[in-house]
């Protein structure tokens, strides 16, 4: 075998059974390798299974977490590793307005709607359009009325290994105006378990989405200076979150949008640090915002990768974003997808290396 065989088999994508839905529809999981980087991708909710990444000594580190049955992806909640949408976050009333007409939502969250309502795209099996040697590209069509949600929507999400990290990009189309507000809900622990408050955070915000008590945005920002929510000079997660705010009260801990600074572009949005492994985590990003969580209600009933349950405050999540409830508040910011637009986002998770 040359080199170059050895290399692209080295990188190739691999597929197999992941076991079948409740539906009894067939699940994948497909494994990238690339530059000593390893992503799992499940076909259900096209979540992110594991990412396996070189601590300081080189040594791999699952930073992701995850399940190992499709049953438990179906009955555990918490969305772990999952594509979220069709709208991700939570929309007031479950209702929303387009062009000035109120939409009914269904709603998942008391009267709210979380995450595209009951049967979001955490729940569909996605089918596998393509593959590379070291991406794979999903697909999945939502029906027009999916969640309340007008217009048929079809998905491409595309997860790709390079030299640097893992890049996700989202692209849709619908053929009647809707909204589509697409991100990923990996919960990321860099030293592979323990709890994650010691992780130290940089945000690119500085200002935040306050909240009312049912978690809808009390209002779009506000100054995070002088408050638990500043993040622009780097510190743990664990510093503040017991602070007597009474935004942390509201979310239980960190649960808020950030505005990021710029507001466009692919740019850094956040810097996640492990403490134990050293594993340097950057977040790159399109959208105006990011959902940073710090997993406070958590439980997955002692169900995880190798039989190893997660508690609160084991992970963190930083879901690249619009505004939530923007879709009752059209003075944020037009975020409609229009027939003959295409919604075309990316998120890339990088890695530091020494």
């Amino acid at each position: 075998m040359s080199s170059r065989t050895k290399e692209a088999a080295a990188i190739a994508v691999s597929r197999e059974s992941f076991g079948t839905d409740r539906e009894g529809r067939n699940v994948e999981k497909l494994t990238l390798r690339r530059d000593g980087l390893e992503a799992e991708i499940i076909t259900f909710g096209a979540a992110l299974r594991a990412l396996r990444v070189p601590d300081r000594t080189g040594r791999p580190v699952d930073v992701v977490l995850g399940f190992d049955r499709v049953e438990d992806y179906e009955t555990c909640g918490g969305y772990l590793g999952a594509t979220v949408g069709r709208y991700a976050n939570r929309i007031a009333g479950a209702s929303c307005l387009i062009d000035g007409r109120r939409v009914a939502l269904e709603a998942n969250e008391g009267t709210k709607q979380l995450h595209g309502g009951a049967a979001g795209f955490s729940r569909r099996v996605f089918g596998v359009l393509e593959t590379g040697e070291s991406s794979v590209t999903l697909g999945y069509v939502s029906a027009d009325g999916e969640g309340g949600f007008p217009g048929t929507l079809t998905l491409r999400v595309t997860c790709a290994l390079d030299g640097r990290g893992l890049s996700l990009r989202y692209e849709a189309a619908s053929d009647k105006t809707t909204f589509c507000n697409i991100t990923n809900h990996s919960y990321f622990n860099l030293n592979g378990g323990g709890d994650a408050m010691g992780h130290a955070l940089w945000l690119a915000a500085g200002r935040y989405t306050p909240i009312g008590d049912d978690s809808i945005p009390a209002a779009m920002s506000a100054p995070a200076a002088g408050t638990p929510f500043d993040f622009t000079a780097e510190k743990t997660l664990g510093r503040d979150i017991g602070a007597d705010h009474p935004q942390l009260r509201c979310g239980g801990g960190y649960d808020h949008n950030f505005v990021l600074d710029p507001a466009q572009g692919l740019r850094l949005a956040a810097r996640l640090t492990g403490d134990r492994s050293g594993i340097v985590m950057e977040v790159w990003t399109e959208k105006p915002g990011v959902q940073l969580y710090t997993a406070n209600f958590l439980d997955t009933g002692g169900r995880g990768k190798g039989g190893r349950g997660y508690a609160p405050r084991q992970a963190v999540c930083l879901e690249t974003q619009f505004f939530p409830d923007s879709p009752n508040h059209p003075e944020w910011g037009d975020v409609l997808l229009r027939p003959g637009r295409r919604y075309d986002y990316t998120t890339e998770y990088r890695f530091v290396r020494g």
